[in-house]
């Protein structure tokens, strides 16, 4: 009972007033999606480790030192983009934990329909809608 009054919840939060929104799911190694601009929200979901490679050093030796450059390295505009990578990588996989996603790609249509497998979001969007038509 808890899971169903989660999953409502999520479903009225995420749904704007005109009745539903389109959220895709996807990962970086699938091929890219077509009819992107019809979707409210993507996630895209992927390795956070090859991001943060790129702000590895050599170690100093000294913590204090380490400690600078590490700050240093962070705070750089490369370092703030990895973070905001990092960051939208973790967004996209608990979003898809929390809506209990199955496979991907998956286009959500807010509230209650989730199109698998399907590359383009127009044809998943007529897909919900010869559903919704046959109910």
């Amino acid at each position: 009972m808890r899971s169903v009054l989660h999953r409502l919840f999520l479903l009225l939060y995420i749904a704007p007033a005109h009745g539903f929104e389109v959220t895709v799911f996807t990962a970086e190694d699938l091929p890219p999606l077509r009819g992107l601009e019809h979707a409210t929200a993507v996630y895209t979901l992927g390795d956070t480790r090859m991001p943060l490679a790129r702000l590895t050093f050599a170690n100093p030796g000294d913590t204090e030192q380490a400690k600078r450059e590490a700050l240093d390295r962070l705070s750089s505009p490369t370092g703030r983009a990895v973070l905001a990578a990092v960051r939208d990588k973790a967004t996209a996989a608990a979003m898809a934990q929390l809506l209990q996603i199955e496979r991907l790609p998956a286009v959500l249509v807010s509230p209650g329909y989730v199109v698998y497998g399907i590359y383009d979001v127009a044809e998943a969007l007529r897909k919900v809608e010869a559903y919704r038509a046959t109910r």
